[in-house]
């Protein structure tokens, strides 16, 4: 799973937006995950839900076309930390 997802990393890097799909699909469990992490260790009175969170992530991830996701571990790295600033911003 590993090659698979850092190969979709790699092609979405080198702007294939098909690849950036199958990556957002191939991770969305984990991320969703990720998401009731960071809002759980963030606020209980929010309003805020794991699925928007998850969400509003991916539209703000995949506005940045300039950042590079090497591998998983700096993916997921990037996706919890614009997790963690949308929930301060909102």
């Amino acid at each position: 799973m590993e090659r698979t997802i850092s190969s979709l990393i790699a092609s979405a890097d080198g702007g294939d937006p098909s690849a950036a799909d199958a990556l957002f699909v191939t991770l969305y469990a984990e991320l969703h995950r990720l998401a009731q992490r960071q809002l759980a260790a963030s606020a209980r009175d929010l309003t805020l839900g794991t699925t928007t969170l998850l969400h509003e992530a991916y539209l703000d991830m995949a506005s940045r076309e300039s950042e590079a996701y090497l591998d998983r571990g700096r993916f997921m790295a990037y996706a919890a930390k614009v997790m963690r600033g949308l929930i301060i911003d909102y």
